[in-house]
């Protein structure tokens, strides 16, 4: 947001900002199916007769297609499993909820299809950054690392604006 108001011919107040990146956000399925295998591992929130049971409800919040299914089944949660309420509050907060279930997203579906499921924008964007440069620099080979992948998406950029063939470097 702060980089759009900062651009020059920007309209877009902080609200019609915040939805336009809500809408380019998708969260990651496996950080929340392994907060829901620490969970069940907790025998004083979950007892150890109930966890596959814990397991198949949280799963079915992500399975949800609409709205009423995924109220019911979050409902459902609270009801047979108290203890995990303030945890599950903190997944159901619309700015995550709408990153990870589908009943809860404003992404487009077409994107959230072509997103995978098992990672996320800052994670891929780091292996990327990791693959190219390495690991481990001293600061300034580290900098001068991260100034050539920006010179490289740089010249991606301006390839693809001008419908050339990308330089690589």
């Amino acid at each position: 947001m702060d980089f759009w108001k900062q651009r020059e011919g920007n309209t877009r107040l902080d609200d019609e900002l915040r939805l336009a990146a809500e809408k380019l956000l998708k969260g990651c399925v496996q950080h929340f199916r392994s907060a829901v295998t620490r969970v069940k591992k907790i025998s004083g929130v979950i007892p150890p007769e109930q966890m596959s049971f814990f397991e198949s409800c949280t799963r079915a919040l992500l399975d949800a297609t609409n709205i009423e299914d995924f109220l019911r089944q979050a409902q459902t949660i609270c009801e047979k499993f108290p203890k995990v309420i303030p945890w599950l509050q903190w997944w159901l907060r619309p700015s995550h909820a709408s990153m990870l279930f589908k009943s809860q997203r404003v992404m487009d579906p077409d994107i959230w299809d072509s997103i995978p499921d098992s990672t996320n924008a800052e994670e891929a964007m780091h292996w990327k950054l990791y693959a190219a440069t390495g690991r481990k620099h001293d600061l300034m080979e580290g900098l001068r690392s991260l100034v050539k992948m920006a010179e490289y998406y740089e010249r991606l950029s301006i390839a693809n604006t001008r419908k050339c063939a990308p330089l690589y470097f």
